[in-house]
């Protein structure tokens, strides 16, 4: 699951920014993110967060 965000809607389709995936796949649930439902207190080891610190990088 990945969260992104909604870029434009034409009709039917959408463009998303901050989804993990090649341009131009389909993609077929999108569900909104809600504060209440968020994970709280994720754990990982540091070597995730450091490699993780430039994965989006613009």
């Amino acid at each position: 699951m990945t969260c992104c965000a909604i870029e434009s809607r034409h009709g039917r389709e959408l463009t998303v920014v901050g989804l993990d995936a090649v341009s131009g796949t389909p993609f077929i649930d999108l569900k909104p993110t809600m504060a209440e439902f968020r994970a709280v207190n994720i754990k990982q080891p540091e070597w995730v967060s450091r490699l993780m610190s430039e994965y989006f990088q613009p």
